[in-house]
């Protein structure tokens, strides 16, 4: 997994608009990647004058490494872990995310980032309520997931509906925002917007035509103070709505 710099700028928007801190894990050691040309690059620059004034490029990079630690230490996390499948990257915990959680895991983190991990794991549900075991209550999870255009990338190419439909209304998470980001540098700025289907009754709408290329899913839920429900149940919306509306 890396961090270009398109889903660095978003990544460090979402901390600071949201005042997140605390303890943070990512899944897999995101590697960091950071300006690649043009508009993407441009992006970066901007977020890193209004979010973090006086802070080059530079700045955010391991200096005895290519991995990303100090980019999230430099968004004021107090400590930053990475957590995988396998030591091969050096990753601090090393836990399969589809078998059972150890109790020393359980409510650990107040920010969990998925930079391209779970859509790897076969088993997704099983990974998704695990980090949702591992989130401390009002803790975020933050996603860049594959949505479109990522053909035999991973298991799954993962789209709106999975954050509406499970992290909001079978989960009970509140979604601190959800849209579709291009990852082609010259695409950068032209991100698309979704409608909700909790609130519309259908699946979520486009507010436009997504670029060319491989489009993330950039997203952010936060888990509520109290459990909500069960979130054994997981249907989607338009299909709840028919069944409903045929029983009645």
């Amino acid at each position: 997994m890396a961090l270009p710099d398109t889903l660095a700028a978003r990544l460090i928007e979402t901390v600071k608009d949201n005042d997140l801190s605390g303890n943070f894990v990512m899944l897999g050691r995101q590697r960091w990647v950071g300006k690649r040309r043009k508009r993407s690059a441009m992006l970066l620059d901007e977020v890193l004058a209004k979010y973090l004034p006086g802070t080059a490029e530079k700045d955010l990079q391991n200096t005895d490494d290519e991995y990303s630690e100090t980019f999230f230490q430099k968004l004021g996390f107090t400590s930053v872990d990475s957590l995988d499948f396998s030591n091969f990257e050096n990753a601090t915990i090393i836990q399969d995310l589809s078998a059972d959680l150890p109790q020393t895991l359980n409510q650990r983190f107040d920010v969990i980032y998925d930079g391209g991990t779970c859509e790897h794991i076969f088993d997704l549900p099983t990974a998704y309520r695990n980090i949702d075991k591992m989130l401390k209550p009002g803790g975020v999870l933050i996603g860049h997931s594959p949505c479109n255009n990522w053909v035999n990338h991973s298991f799954y190419q993962i789209n709106p509906e999975m954050v509406y439909g499970f992290w909001e209304k079978a989960m009970g998470y509140e979604v601190l925002h959800c849209d579709l980001q291009p990852l082609m540098p010259m695409h950068a700025y032209k991100v698309v917007a979704t409608t909700n289907p909790n609130i519309t009754g259908k699946r979520p709408r486009l507010s436009g035509k997504l670029s060319d290329g491989g489009i993330i899913l950039n997203y952010a839920v936060r888990k509520p103070l109290k459990k909500l429900s069960s979130g054994e149940d997981v249907y989607q919306t338009d299909y709840q709505n028919r069944w409903r509306q045929a029983a009645e």
